[in-house]
């Protein structure tokens, strides 16, 4: 009789460090074999990108790097391709892994996954992470959840007992197949992997944190004084609980960390969001909102993605996130506040665009967010980012617009925020002509979002959106929130 056999299916949990279904896989004395699927439906996804790839293709390399030979398989194919492959060669015992909180195409297979592992008698042993709550309907007690998962000790893997069995070849299904530009370098992005992720974090708590307050909403100096952990924590590389413990174990000043573990915290708090209702992907989280009449492309949408609308901060900040899968979450909110309101975009294309820009796309937290800026929830205060404040608040020396935009780079800094409204002499003293070397404004900005508030707010006043929002407040609010917006 063949041995039994344990699987430990790797999605967005790409570390061995506090690693729940690894340790309790290797609790079992099984042998233990880790899997991940590069999936073709999945990189096949309109929110998927080279630049996620390769950094999952890092952080399992980083993962190979630190296992005994043999315990990672690496396969290109659907999860229950490799499935069937695995148990044609083993009497596979129990599949552990993390729920994964991610878009409905992972919802879907994770289900399928469970039934597949039924019907073969196979134990499906699914773990929550980053103290989500699956079925969770209202919101009453999840505080107090969320406080004791942050509180509780992390689970360490005994890597120790770690013993692989024989993975059969794989064939046309392995690594080798991937495409190359997943195994590419590319010193533009931050690389993937468990080892980068604490790296991160220790400069930033030995150095970077102590400009994190006063910097995190400047588009250059962030990049320096944020933690940059984002896409770390998106695909497992750190648990949100043992950087949140690492957090309380460092000296420094109370008021940069406990502005970074609010962060964290709130970071929870929206993907139970999307765990509590998966169709916020696809819907309006206020139902009353899909009669809002936005635009679903067209020139205003091609101009945003482009980086060619002729407002300087938002093009600078869409040709950086282009160019390296990072901006702050100001400029984030920019975006599409800018496009939400100045040029009356809808909110799927946009979040679809980020999606595959952003590295650090976590569904979880990008869904909702997204919703929320686009003015969404009929509930919180409306808050759009005018792009010519910005320059003048937080870039007014240019530093990085000029970065980002070369052809306004003769440009002195008071002319950055409103370039259009040189005069014909300036444009060309400085070398750069509006229309031909930098666009003009694709709107009238005051004008544009003015008339699209209104239209905006007519519907929130509604009867359809205020009835909308016990439920909604029920469902995605902490009561102590709900108080306050139900005065």
């Amino acid at each position: 009789m063949q041995q039994a056999v344990n699987i430990v299916w790797l999605k967005r949990d790409l570390r061995l460090r506090d690693h729940a279904p690894l340790a309790a896989a290797l609790a079992t004395g099984r042998p233990c074999l880790l899997v991940y699927c590069f999936e073709p439906s999945l990189l096949a996804a309109p929110v998927s990108d080279v630049r996620h790839w390769r950094f999952v293709w890092e952080s399992l390399q980083d993962l190979r790097r630190r296992l005994p030979p043999g315990s990672l398989l690496i396969a290109h194919a659907e999860v229950i391709q490799l499935l069937e492959l695995l148990a044609d060669g083993s009497r596979l015992a129990a599949l552990y892994c993390y729920e994964e909180v991610g878009i409905k195409l992972t919802f879907d297979r994770d289900k399928a996954v469970k039934r597949w592992c039924g019907s073969r008698g196979i134990d499906y042993c699914e773990f929550p992470q980053n103290g989500s709550r699956r079925g969770l309907r209202r919101r009453d007690g999840w505080a107090e959840q969320v406080d004791a998962y942050f509180a509780s000790p992390p689970l360490t893997p005994p890597l120790a007992q770690l013993r692989p069995p024989p993975a059969p070849p794989l064939g046309a299904l392995g690594e080798d197949s991937l495409p190359e530009a997943f195994r590419r370098p590319d010193p533009a992005f931050q690389p993937g992997g468990e080892t980068m992720a604490w790296r991160y974090a220790d400069s930033f708590f030995r150095e970077r944190s102590r400009q994190y307050s006063r910097l995190l909403s400047k588009p250059a100096a962030s990049r320096q004084a944020c933690s940059r952990l984002s896409p770390y924590l998106a695909f497992g590389c750190i648990s949100a609980r043992e950087l949140m413990q690492y957090s309380r174990r460092q000296a420094g000043d109370d008021w940069n960390l406990n502005n970074f573990r609010s962060r964290v915290y709130w970071r929870s708090h929206y993907i139970q969001k999307l765990e509590s209702h998966w169709r916020i992907e696809q819907q309006p989280i206020n139902s009353a909102f899909a009669a809002l009449d936005r635009l679903q492309g067209g020139p205003l949408l091609e101009a945003w993605q482009a980086g060619r609308t002729g407002f300087p901060m938002v093009d600078a900040s869409m040709r950086c996130l282009q160019a390296t899968g990072w901006i702050n979450f100001r400029m984030r909110a920019m975006l599409v506040t800018f496009a939400s309101f100045a040029l009356w975009l809808d909110w799927r294309p946009l979040a679809t665009h980020l999606a595959r820009l952003f590295l650090d796309f976590d569904p979880g937290i990008h869904y909702p967010q997204i919703q929320m800026q686009a003015a969404l929830t009929g509930y919180h205060t409306l808050r759009i980012f005018n792009p010519t404040v910005q320059v003048v608040e937080h870039d007014a020396e240019g530093i990085f617009i000029k970065k980002w935009l070369p052809e306004l780079q003769q440009l002195p800094p008071g002319l950055l925020a409103e370039p259009w409204k040189m005069t014909e002499m300036e444009q060309t003293f400085y070398g750069c002509v509006i229309g031909r070397d930098y666009p003009a404004p694709v709107v009238d900005y005051e004008q544009a979002t003015a008339a699209n508030k209104a239209r905006y707010w007519q519907l929130r006043q509604s009867p359809a959106a205020k009835a909308q929002l016990p439920l909604i407040w029920e469902r995605f609010c902490l009561p102590a929130d709900v108080r306050k917006y139900e005065k």
